[in-house]
């Protein structure tokens, strides 16, 4: 597929998008399931079902989602998997992922093909920029100029996550690069949200405390602790402009699990007011939850913490480039547990009203950003 941004650029100057925040509000839509702050429409290719085929499948269940791309596509290298072409990041061992303009161009463009009354169920987020590019803040812009009317904030950003983050060509983000504060003060200046991603500990770390010979040989005699907690904490204390939302409950996946301090510290997090800006996310149910409800107490943890802040949590499924509805209900019923702990009125909170609040104020935002900043991209 090739798109031509002069083309784009022309079709977007006879369309007018200067239109007011939708009003898609968790009062008007009672009768579906939940709002998705955490869904995926296009793979490692940069592909995905069509956009009418998504909205078709939200019908009665879902009643706002995110339209995330992914920042990186995967590319096949013949080198390393000779006729073996990956379509995920698992898939390979080289350094074959790269950041590409094209998935964010994909979403835009399926966006502004909806019409204006289902470009009100949806918000699209900006992702596929470089991190360890300190001007990366400048492609944001000339994308946000590109496309105006059209974003609602950014995500899935990825800082680190297993199997992941090494395979970005010329290695992983730094959280002790300068780089990220100028992208992030970009996007603090225009008051958007941000789906972030980073583990907070390397994969298997917490297997260290089962296995004496490997706590003497690697930790000396520590106890392990998660190797990223502490410096993407800093990270997010920076940037007090930006809502966040902290993906998988804190930054777990496969490998990478919660220490039995994880609700602690997330509590200890939630508590400081230099945090007031950052929400978690409860996405990548079939992964996530098995750590976080898989017994009585860690149910009853999880869900005193969600009481605490009612505010602060919100779903997500993290499902991705589907359509079907089969696949996407898979990360929502696997929270069952936890939606009958809370009872109806919180769980109504947690799936409804944290989003439409956080994303409906992000849109406003990035309105206003633009109106403040008019250019054309000619």
């Amino acid at each position: 597929m090739q798109i031509g941004l002069c083309s784009i650029g022309s079709v977007l100057l006879s369309l007018t998008m200067c239109f007011a925040p939708n009003r898609a509000s968790a009062e008007d839509t009672g009768k579906c399931l939940y709002n998705d702050e955490h869904f995926h429409i296009q793979d490692f290719k940069a592909d995905g079902p069509p956009i009418t085929e998504i909205l078709k499948m939200m019908e009665g269940r879902v009643c706002r989602t995110t339209l995330m791309a992914l920042a990186i596509t995967v590319a096949h290298d013949p080198l390393i998997d000779r006729d073996f072409a990956p379509i995920y990041y698992t898939q390979t061992d080289g350094q074959v992922a790269y950041y590409n303009a094209i998935q964010d161009v994909l979403v835009a463009h399926k966006f502004l093909a909806l019409p204006e009354q289902d470009r009100a169920r949806v918000d699209p987020l900006m992702s596929a920029f470089n991190l360890k590019d300190a001007r990366a803040g400048e492609y944001i812009r000339k994308m946000v100029h590109l496309y105006p009317g059209v974003w609602s904030g950014f995500g899935e950003i990825h800082f680190k996550k297993q199997e992941f983050s090494e395979k970005i060509a010329g290695g992983p983000p730094s959280l002790y690069s300068p780089s990220i504060d100028a992208v992030f003060d970009v996007i603090g200046e225009m008051g958007a949200a941000a789906v972030v991603h980073c583990d907070h500990d390397t994969p298997y770390n917490l297997a260290l405390l089962n296995d004496p010979a490997a706590q003497a040989l690697f930790s000396q005699g520590r106890t392990p602790s998660p190797q990223y907690l502490e410096p993407f904490k800093a990270f997010l204390k920076r940037h007090p402009n930006v809502p966040m939302i902290w993906a998988h409950f804190m930054g777990n996946g496969r490998n990478v699990q919660p220490y039995p301090e994880h609700w602690k510290y997330l509590d200890e997090m939630l508590a400081d007011s230099g945090f007031k800006h950052v929400s978690i996310d409860l996405s990548w149910g079939p992964v996530v939850a098995p750590y976080v409800i898989d017994t009585p107490e860690h149910l009853k943890m999880t869900a005193d913490l969600i009481r605490k802040y009612p505010d602060r949590f919100i779903y997500g499924s993290d499902q991705g480039a589907t359509a079907d509805w089969n696949v996407v209900t898979k990360s929502y019923d696997v929270w069952e547990p936890l939606w009958k702990e809370l009872g109806p009125d919180l769980t109504h909170h947690v799936l409804k009203d944290n989003y439409v609040r956080i994303f409906d104020q992000s849109k406003r935002n990035m309105r206003a950003w633009e109106r403040a900043h008019p250019q054309k991209i000619e």
